[in-house]
């Protein structure tokens, strides 16, 4: 009864899906530990540093199965060297796709300005609203921080989050 039910509805309603599911994904976290950000010389006013991500989790599964990922913050976190962030005047972090042969763009994905804080965590919560998923499926990323400042004149280390939300959606057609 229910195959006769299906197939009328198919010709009931030609080019319409029979079935179709839009969820939210929930908060996904790439997180790069142990980020060494070396120190400059006195009077130097920024610093950056880069990594690679190569571990993109759950990220890189939904990203393969099609959904919409944009990015909704970044967190960097003080682990050594330093003990807060109020060195900060503007922030800035991009990513990039480590595959040599990809031919994305870098794009930048969160910026901040008067963002220092006596917290040893810098909450980045500037998010673009560009799709991300064509990053995540090249299977490795480049993240690079800059700071802008009076950075320290020492090394530190730090712990970054870099982290993404949004939609995935399935049909199943007649």
């Amino acid at each position: 009864m229910r195959v006769f039910l299906l197939a009328g509805l198919a010709v009931l309603v030609p080019g319409c899906p029979l079935l179709d599911v839009q969820a939210e994904v929930q908060e996904i976290c790439l997180t790069y530990r142990g980020v060494t950000i070396p120190g400059v010389p006195t009077g130097q006013t920024t610093v950056d540093q880069s990594f690679n991500v190569n571990d993109l989790k759950e990220a890189k599964g939904l990203a393969d199965a099609d959904a919409t990922l944009t990015f909704t913050r970044a967190e960097i976190r003080a682990t050594s060297g330093v003990s807060n962030f109020k060195f900060v005047q503007r922030a800035a972090l991009s990513i990039a796709s480590a595959d040599p042969s990809s031919t994305l763009p870098t794009l930048g994905i969160f910026s901040c300005t008067d963002c220092g804080t006596e917290a040893p965590t810098l909450d980045v919560t500037n998010p673009t609203t560009s799709p991300v998923q064509d990053y995540i499926k090249s299977g490795s990323l480049i993240v690079t921080v800059d700071l802008s400042g009076t950075p320290p004149t020492a090394d530190w280390t730090a712990d970054v989050d870099v982290c993404m939300s949004g939609t995935i959606s399935y049909s199943v057609n007649p």
